[in-house]
């Protein structure tokens, strides 16, 4: 996958005479810290970090990398592509989740999409509650399934019990479509993250690849890791992890 977020900080040590050693020393930074700034890795250091180096080197933190956008892929009706989630692989997500879900499960989060479509039809019961979610998945868009995994990974039974959600404020910096962000976990459980965020609704789309610097919970290190957008709200968004920490 091409790099969305390029350092320009080796070229402006260049520009300026620094070398690694002056530069760690204005900005009592470790050495490691200072590479990682130096290289794609950059788009896991935070903002106080990145304003340290800034500073050192007088110059804006905007100047420290550029954003390149990957090019485009011209959607086909066989491959529908978001960012790096492709319907099919949702669906795959979705369908693989049903089988695992108990009856129960299954049936209350058909009754609350019921609700919220205001709809009389496809009312469930446990004879057809699994046919009727997979005839409802086959019927909706990329972004409707990928609002759907995440009722699903919220509503599942088994979830609940392997991926407990518990509350957990740091600060958090991720990237998405290329843009480095900055936010406050909210709670975090082994399958996900809530990020509060300002202006989540203008600035992210279902589906959209995240790549995120955590504090761990119980090991209080950072660590980097991937997920996808799986819930919008007005107070930031919901991050599926594509591994389960």
């Amino acid at each position: 996958m091409p790099i969305k977020i390029k350092s320009n900080i080796k070229s402006l040590m260049s520009k300026k005479n620094i070398n690694t050693g002056q530069l760690r020393e204005k900005t009592s930074l470790p050495h490691i810290v200072i590479l990682n700034a130096c290289s794609d890795k950059i788009e896991f250091i935070g903002l106080n970090i990145l304003n340290k180096i800034a500073t050192a080197m007088n110059v804006s933190i905007k100047e420290l990398f550029d954003e390149i956008d990957p090019k485009q892929k011209k959607m086909t009706p066989k491959s529908i592509m978001t960012g790096d989630t492709n319907i099919s692989s949702i669906t795959s997500q979705l369908i693989n989740l049903i089988m695992k879900m108990s009856t129960t499960d299954k049936d209350k989060l058909m009754r609350t999409y019921n609700e919220l479509n205001k709809s009389s039809s496809m009312r469930s019961d446990v004879t057809n509650v699994t046919t009727n979610l997979v005839d409802l998945i086959m019927t909706m868009s990329l972004e409707g399934r990928c609002q759907l995994l995440g009722d699903f990974i919220s509503y599942s039974g088994t979830t609940k019990r392997k991926y407990s959600r518990q509350d957990f404020c740091r600060p958090a910096d991720f990237t998405a479509k290329g843009t480095l962000f900055h936010g406050n976990t909210k709670n975090i459980s082994h399958g996900g993250v809530f990020i509060e965020i300002k202006n989540a609704k203008n600035n992210f789309s279902l589906g959209d690849p995240v790549k995120m610097n955590l504090e761990h919970p119980q090991t209080s290190q950072h660590f980097n890791i991937t997920g996808k957008i799986v819930r919008i709200a007005k107070a930031g968004i919901g991050i599926h992890f594509d591994r389960p920490l």
